[in-house]
C-alpha cells in the first residue's frame, strides 16, 4: 500500500541507548543522539515543508561541552552545518529545502566526542509538500513544540528529573514561560494532544520533556478537606465528595479556579488514567495526598473540589466560579471549570454531580446572558474585558451542561459570534485577536453537545442561529481563508499568520499576563483538540493519479494513522462527488470519473472514541501523455523464518499504458528503481518490479528502514512531440526487519495445500486476524502474486494449470489492510483429471453431466456479477449452499459438494 504521507523509514536502530542526565558537561557518557519525530507514534513519518520554506531540524544528545561536536547533514547535497554542542537539549539547524512535492530528504545528526572519538547518529526525515493550509499548520505545530521544548527549565529535585516553564516572562527567550503554575500544565497539554506523552518512545526527545513536566505538575497540586454544601431550594444540601474520601485537590497557588481546568486537561491528555504519581504531596493519615495515587483518582478529587467551590449563595448569580472557592463568579474563571469537568466526565467517566450543571445552567448562565446572546463578566451586559472571551466562556459552560444547537441559549450565542467573527481591531473588538477568547470559542465548537448525552458533536461551520439571525452565510471557523473567497480567515490561517519566526505566539490578548500561554493554546487549537492524547489523521491517495476518463481509480486511505498508540482507526468514509455526503466506506475503494478535470474526493476517518479527521485528495483526469503512479506496496514485515524477502512494485500503474502518438511504440513502464539506504537518493540499491532484497536487509539487521520506488515510463519515445521526455513518479514505504523471536513474527504456521478436483485447496488455523491475504508463486520462496483477501480459513484456488506446482503463503492483515506477518510456505501440484462427472442430478433417471468447476469454484468465492447463475441467493458470494440450490439432486458419489 502506498504511503501517501511518504513514510521515510531509515534505520531507527541508529538510535543508541544511553542515560541522559540533568547537569552540565557529561563527556564521559556516550554521545547518544536523538532527533524529534513529526508523528510520535511513528518516527518514520517525515516532517512537512514546502519548497523554499525555512524550517528547523531538531535534535538532542546525551552530552555537551567543548569537546562535543555536532554535524547536521541535510541530505540534499548542500554544505553541512557543524558546531559545538553547548545545549544538548537543543541541537538545531535551519535549512531551506528545494524540490517538488513528494521529494523526501533524509537528514542526519551526528554527535562526536572528539576526546574519545565516539560518535552517534540519528536520522531526520523531511518531505516537500504542496503549500496548503494543512501543511502550513503542520509546520507551525512542529516549530511551536520545538520552541516549548527548548525553553523548558530542567532541574533535579531529590534526584528526580523535573521540568517546568515557571520563569518570569521576557519575550525573545521565554515567551512561553510564566510564574503561573498553569503555564506548565498548558505546555504539557500542547505536547500531549500531538501524541507526545510521557509513556512515549525513548527515542523521542519530547518523551523526556513531557515526563519531566508531568512529575513537576503533581508537585503543584495540594489536597484540601471538603464537606457538604447547601444551596437554595430545590437543590438543598449536597455532597461534593464523589469518592467519599473527604478531600479534594486544587492548584497550590492563588487564582486556582482559573488554573485547575488546564491541569485536568493535561492529566487527562496523558491517556493513562491508571498511571500512578511518583511526586507530589505525600499521604498523611486520612489525607490521601498526591503521590502514589492514580491519575484518575487525582482528577476525581479535582472535580470534587470544583463542585465544592461552586458559588452557592442565595443569589441569582450562584452556580459559577471565580478567584477562590465559593466566591461571586465571573465568566472568565468559569470556563476553566467547564473545560476540566467536560473531559473528566466524557473521557474518563468520572463522577460530576448533576446539581453542578443544573446550578450553572439555571442560575449563573441565565443571570449573565442577555437577549442578544452575549454573556457578561459578572452579570449580563457588563463587559469590562470585551465580549469576545466572555461569550465563548458561556458557550463552553453550555457545552458542559449539555446545551447545544436548537436551544435558544446556544443559538443566540452562536448567532452573536457569527455576526462578529470577522471583526478586526484588536482584542477588545475581535475574537481572532483575543486568544484567551479564541481558545474558549474553539473549545465550545469542538466539544459541542446538542442533546446532553455527553458525546461531542463538533461544529464545523459557525452559522447564524435563532430569531435574531444575522443573515451571514455559514463560515468554516477553523479552515476559512480570505484568499480563497471566504469572508475572513478562520482560526488556522489566523494562527499560522501570527506565529513568530522563532516558533512562538505572543501579544494577542487583552491582558499581557495571558501572553505566555498563547503558544500552548495556539498549538492545541491548530490540532483541533483540547485534551485527547492524540487524534486520528486521515491520509488519502488515488492510484493512478492522474488518470484518464473512465479509468478505475483506487482510493486508498489505509495509510491513515493515529497519534495515540492506545487508539486506532475503525472507520474510513469517502465522499466521492464533493457533495458533503459520504458515499462509500472502507480503507480502499474504487471509482471513476467520466470527464476531464480535477475532482476532489474527501476521506473521513474515525477512531474508537468517535474522534474524526478528514482530508481531501484531488484526482486529476487528463489526456496523455501522463506520468505513471508508483506503488511501493508495504509496509513490509520481514522475519528470518520467512525468507527470502521481496519488495513488490507491481501495483504501480501507467494510466496511458499502450497509448502513443501515431507510429510510435505504446507507452509503458520501462524501469523500476529502488532506494533502500537513504544515502544520496540515487535509487541504485535494487531494480525490477519484485527485487529480492534478502541479502541487503539481512546485512543491515533488525530495524526500520526507508525504501522508495521510482518508476519511469517511455513518454520520450511514445510521445516525442510532447517534449516531456520519459516521466517518473516515486513512492515510499517501510521495511521492518524483525528478530525471529519478535511477536510480530508469530504468524500462522500450519498452512497446507492439497489438490482438490481441478484446483488446489488451502487450509490453516484461524489466528484471529481481521483478514488473510493469499499469495501464490511458481518458485519456492517467491516472489508471490496476490490472489485473494478473505476472512475464512480455507480457500480453493482454481486458477491453476494442471501439472504445475504452486507455492503459497498467507499474510495476516489488520483492519486497514496492512499485512502483519507471513506464514509458512505450502505447495501442491494441480492435478489432471476429468472436467466433469456424471450422475442423475435431477432425479429423472437420466445421467447428467456436472461441470466440476461449478462445484470447486463454490467455496466462498465472489460472484462475477449480479446475474452469476452460481449465486443462488444473490448475496454476491458463491457458497456450496448456492451450488446445491442450483443442483438440488446432486447427492450421488462423484458429485458431492465439499
Amino acid at each position: 500500500m502506498k504511503i501517501a504521507q511518504l513514510i521515510s523509514l531509515v534505520w531507527i536502530g541508529l538510535f543508541a541507548v544511553g542515560v541522559v542526565g540533568s547537569g552540565g558537561v557529561a563527556s564521559a557518557a556516550p554521545p547518544v543522539t536523538k532527533t524529534v519525530p513529526w508523528v510520535a507514534t511513528n518516527p518514520l513519518i517525515p516532517h512537512d515543508t514546502w519548497s523554499g520554506k525555512e524550517i528547523t531540524l531538531k535534535g538532542t544528545a546525551a552530552v555537551e561541552g567543548a569537546a562535543i561536536q555536532y554535524t547536521w547533514d541535510f541530505g540534499d547535497g548542500s554544505p553541512v552545518a557543524t558546531g559545538t554542542v553547548t545545549n544538548r537539549y537543543a541541537i538545531e539547524a535551519s535549512h531551506i529545502y528545494m524540490g517538488s512535492p513528494g521529494d523526501i530528504f533524509t537528514a542526519r545528526l551526528t554527535v562526536e566526542d572528539t576526546g574519545t572519538g565516539e560518535t552517534a547518529s540519528a536520522v531526520y526525515f523531511v518531505q516537500i509538500q504542496s503549500q496548503t493550509l494543512d501543511v502550513e499548520v503542520n509546520v507551525a505545530i512542529d516549530e511551536g513544540l520545538w520552541y516549548l521544548h527548548k525553553t523548558q527549565r530542567r532541574f533535579d529535585s531529590g534526584g528526580v528529573a523535573m521540568g517546568d516553564w515557571l520563569q518570569s516572562q521576557s519575550c525573545g527567550t521565554r515567551c512561553a514561560s510564566s510564574t503561573w503554575y498553569a503555564m506548565t500544565a498548558a505546555n504539557i497539554n500542547a505536547f500531549e494532544v500531538n501524541g507526545h506523552v510521557e509513556s512515549g518512545l525513548a527515542s523521542n526527545p519530547y518523551t523526556e520533556t513531557v515526563a519531566r513536566s508531568m512529575r513537576r505538575l503533581f508537585e503543584l497540586l495540594i489536597t484540601e478537606a471538603i464537606s457538604s454544601r447547601t444551596y437554595p431550594a430545590p437543590t438543598g444540601t449536597v455532597d461534593p465528595d464523589s469518592n467519599g474520601n473527604g478531600y479534594g485537590v486544587r492548584v497550590s497557588q492563588s487564582n486556582y479556579p482559573y488554573q485547575g481546568g488546564m491541569f485536568i486537561d493535561a492529566i487527562i491528555a496523558s491517556g493513562t488514567p491508571s498511571a500512578v504519581t511518583t511526586t507530589g504531596q505525600v499521604p498523611s493519615g486520612a489525607n490521601p495526598g498526591i503521590a502514589g495515587r492514580t491519575y484518575e483518582e487525582v482528577v476525581q478529587d479535582m472535580v470534587d473540589s470544583y463542585a465544592y467551590g461552586q458559588y452557592n449563595a442565595n443569589s441569582a448569580a450562584r452556580g459559577g466560579w471565580r478567584y477562590g472557592w465559593n466566591s461571586g463568579p465571573d465568566n472568565s474563571a468559569c470556563q476553566w471549570a467547564a473545560v476540566g469537568i467536560i473531559p473528566a466526565e466524557r473521557e474518563w467517566g468520572l463522577t460530576v454531580p448533576a446539581w453542578v450543571k443544573t446550578e450553572n445552567l439555571d442560575h449563573w448562565l441565565a443571570y449573565t446572558q442577555d437577549a442578544s446572546g452575549r454573556f457578561g463578566y459578572t452579570s449580563a451586559g457588563y463587559f469590562p474585558w470585551g465580549t469576545y472571551a466572555l461569550t465563548p466562556s458561556g458557550m463552553v459552560q453550555l457545552t458542559m451542561d449539555g446545551v447545544g444547537r436548537g436551544d435558544a441559549r446556544w443559538d443566540n450565542a452562536e448567532n452573536f459570534m457569527r455576526n462578529n467573527f470577522c471583526n478586526g481591531g484588536g482584542a477588545g473588538n475581535a475574537v481572532r485577536d483575543y486568544y484567551y477568547g479564541l481558545f474558549s470559542f474553539t473549545k465550545s465548537m469542538l466539544l459541542h453537545d446538542a442533546n446532553g448525552d455527553g458525546v461531542s458533536e463538533p461544529i464545523d461551520d459557525l452559522e447564524c442561529r435563532g430569531a435574531s439571525a444575522c443573515g451571514l452565510s455559514p463560515i468554516d471557523w477553523y479552515a476559512a481563508q480570505a484568499s480563497l473567497g471566504d469572508q475572513c480567515n478562520g482560526v488556522a490561517r489566523t494562527l499560522v499568520n501570527d506565529q513568530s519566526a522563532q516558533g512562538y505566539w505572543y501579544g494577542h490578548n487583552y491582558d499581557s499576563r495571558q501572553y505566555p500561554l498563547e503558544t500552548a493554546w495556539s498549538i492545541i487549537m491548530l490540532n483541533r483538540t483540547v485534551f485527547s492524547s492524540g487524534l486520528p489523521v486521515a491520509v488519502a491517495e488515488g492510484v493512478p493519479n492522474p488518470g484518464v476518463v473512465g479509468q478505475i481509480i483506487a482510493l486508498d486511505g489505509s495509510d491513515s494513522f493515529h497519534q495515540d498508540p492506545g487508539n486506532s482507526i475503525v472507520s474510513w468514509e469517502w465522499d466521492l462527488d464533493d457533495d458533503g455526503v459520504f458515499d462509500v466506506s472502507g480503507p480502499v475503494v474504487t471509482t471513476s470519473f467520466g470527464a476531464l478535470g480535477d475532482f476532489p474526493v474527501t476521506l473521513r476517518v474515525t477512531d474508537e472514541t468517535g474522534d474524526t479527521d478528514a482530508t481531501t485528495v484531488i484526482v486529476r483526469i487528463t489526456t496523455p501523455p501522463i506520468a505513471p503512479t508508483a506503488d511501493a506496496d508495504g509496509p513490509y514485515v520481514f522475519c528470518p523464518q520467512a525468507q527470502p524477502w521481496f519488495l513488490d512494485g507491481t501495483g504501480s500503474v501507467n494510466p496511458d499504458e499502450g497509448l502513443a502518438e501515431p507510429g510510435q511504440p505504446g507507452d509503458t513502464i520501462q524501469a523500476y528503481a529502488w532506494e533502500l539506504d537513504g544515502l544520496g537518493n540515487d535509487f541504485d540499491e535494487a531494480s525490477g518490479p519484485q527485487p529480492d532484497v534478502t541479502a541487503f536487509f539481512t546485512a543491515l539487521g533488525v530495524g526500520d528502514y526507508l525504501i522508495q520506488l521510482r518508476v519511469t515510463d517511455t513518454t520520450g519515445t511514445s510521445y516525442p512531440s510532447s517534449g516531456f521526455g520519459d516521466l517518473s513518479d516515486t513512492d515510499a514505504s517501510q521495511v521492518s526487519v524483525k528478530a525471529a523471536s519478535d511477536p510480530a513474527c508469530a504468524c500462522l504456521d500450519d498452512l497446507g495445500a492439497t489438490p482438490e478436483g481441478a484446483g488446489i485447496r488451502l487450509d490453516w488455523t484461524d489466528t484471529g486476524a481481521v483478514e488473510y491475504h493469499l499469495y501464490r508463486g511458481t518458485t519456492s520462496g517467491g516472489p508471490y502474486v496476490f490472489i485473494a483477501s478473505i476472512a475464512a480459513t480455507t480457500y480453493l484456488d482454481n486458477d491453476v494449470v494442471a501439472g504445475t506446482t504452486y507455492y503459497y503463503v498467507v499474510r495476516e492483515a489488520g483492519l486497514n489492510g496492512d499485512e502483519l506477518c507471513q506464514s509458512n510456505e505450502a505447495h501442491a501440484t494441480a492435478q489432471t483429471g476429468p472436467a466433469a462427472v456424471t450422475c442423475d442430478v435431477d432425479g429423472d433417471g437420466d445421467v447428467d453431466r456436472v461441470d466440476l468447476s461449478l462445484i470447486s469454484r463454490s467455496r466462498n468465492q465472489p460472484a462475477t456479477g449480479p446475474d452469476d447463475p452460481r449465486d443462488a441467493n444473490g448475496d454476491g458470494i458463491i457458497t456450496p449452499a448456492d451450488v446445491k440450490a442450483c443442483i438440488p439432486q446432486c447427492t450421488l458419489p462423484g458429485c458431492a459438494i465439499q
